[in-house]
This record gives C-alpha cells, structure tokens and sequence, in this order.
C-alpha cells in the first residue's frame, strides 16, 4: 500500500465517521485507528431532538402479559435526557400514551421514543448506550395496577 493510499484511507474514515480500519495484503498487515471523542455533556450538542412514536405493540412471548415498546430505529439506546438526568422511566414508572419512555440516537439526531399505551413498566430490556436495531423490545408495558 503506498502512502497516498493510506492519506486517502484516513480521509474516508474521517468523513464516514470510522475510528478502526484493519487491512491485510499479500503478507502486509495495517491497522488504522482513531479515538472517539467524548460527546458533550448537556446530552444534545449540535444534534437535533424529534419524536419517534414506537412501532405499534409487538407480540409477547407466552406467559408475560403486557405489550412491548420496540426501537422505531436503529441506534444508540439512552435512558434519560442527558447524562446528568434521571430515567425517562425506570421498572414500576406509571406511562401514558404518548409519554417520552427514552431517546434513540442515529445519525446524530435524538429521537423521542414515545409509548403508545398506558400501564406500568414492567421490564426494561436494555441498558444506557446500548446499540438498538429496528423492532427490537426495549420495554414492556404491564396493565396498571
């Protein structure tokens, strides 16, 4: 690999946004890294915050009563409004149509997760800063009490 090529790899990870490229040639091995930088502390920086209503209910597993919030996108799973804050809601929180449950970060844009059914918290599936895909359960929403 000639050193041009390598500049021009290093150009590619910064505009895509890649901390690690690993290449092996004809015996040769490369490996590319850059650190992450820390992202701000008030929670949002420059991105922006939409509201994403989660998909409608998924189907639960035989035995667990209730009705899922499943990721609307996929992304980087946060518990609370900025590191600083408390959970939108925690196991036990009461939760109304509507109600901001947690953000989905994906591509640098902050989205509300919003629940579409009343209840109580039932289970949380996963945990602050977590990687998400689409459809997957993040919460379950049990009848209220």
């Amino acid at each position: 690999m000639q050193i041009q090529d390598m500049i021009e790899l290093m150009k590619q990870m910064k505009q895509n946004g890649i901390s690690l490229v690993e290449i092996e040639s004809e015996g040769s091995r490369l490996r590319l890294e850059k650190p992450v930088a820390a992202e701000p502390s008030d929670g949002l920086g420059d991105r922006q915050r939409t509201a994403i209503p989660a998909d409608g209910p998924a189907d639960l597993a035989p035995g667990q009563d209730g009705q899922w919030v499943t990721a609307p996108v996929v992304g980087v799973f946060y518990a609370a409004p900025s590191p600083d804050d408390d959970p939108f809601v925690q196991v036990g929180s009461a939760v109304e149509p509507g109600m901001t449950v947690c953000i989905i970060e994906a591509m640098k844009l902050m989205n509300e997760v919003t629940c579409q059914v009343g209840g109580v918290v039932c289970e949380i599936l996963v945990h602050d800063g977590q990687r998400v895909e689409y459809g997957q359960p993040l919460l379950r929403i049990g009848d209220a009490l």
